[in-house]
């Protein structure tokens, strides 16, 4: 039992500063907690092996590969075995960090600057990022949603085009014809290094 009102008073004026410890990151610094790692991959001028393991920690943390792998397979996501999704995450994943790896290569300058202004579609959360190199400049939408108590990716737009959309077009033949296990197959042959 509390005796003490100065003490019960502290106690009290640190709650709100506790629960707001506890709610996940917003979008927007959730984005910018994945810029810094990717600038830190960069950084480390690695070769492209050791950059692919650093960035599929890096999706693993801030993508939803298991809501982009449904949305990817779209209706066979509902027929597939327990095993074939996790073969499919597998995949997406690797996909995605050799994706990044061969994009990210190395540090040159670049500077990327998150909007603060996050727009709310539903519910899911859009945030502008935009990245400034020499001479070059490119803006990303991040489209993220909850999962698992965090903001995650599930789409990344750039120059108007969804890297979602881009995966279900390039794959949709092989998940039709050979399901996600043929769709797993194809892009574990695509991403070897």
């Amino acid at each position: 039992m509390i005796r003490s009102p100065a003490l019960l008073a502290a106690l009290l004026a640190t709650l709100p500063t506790l629960a707001a410890a506890a709610e996940p990151a917003a979008p927007a610094a959730r984005i910018s907690d994945y810029n810094d790692g990717v600038v830190a991959i960069m950084k480390a001028a690695l070769p492209l092996p050791a950059r692919v393991t650093r960035f599929e920690a890096l999706v693993r943390s801030h993508y939803d590969m298991a809501g982009i792998a449904a949305l990817v397979a779209g209706p066979k996501w509902a027929t597939a075995t327990a095993e074939d999704k996790r073969s499919a995450i597998t995949a997406l994943t690797r996909h995605s960090a050799v994706s990044l790896a061969k994009n990210f290569a190395s540090f040159d300058g670049e500077r990327f600057t998150t909007d603060p202004a996050v727009q709310a579609r539903g519910t899911s959360s859009v945030v502008r990022v935009t990245i400034a190199g020499k001479g070059d400049r490119a803006l990303l939408q991040y489209r993220l949603r909850q999962s698992g108590g965090e903001w995650k990716i599930l789409d990344v737009v750039a120059e108007g085009v969804s890297q979602l959309a881009v995966q279900r077009s390039e794959l949709a033949g092989t998940i039709a014809s050979e399901g996600l296990a043929g769709m797993a197959r194809k892009l574990a042959e695509k991403d070897r290094i």
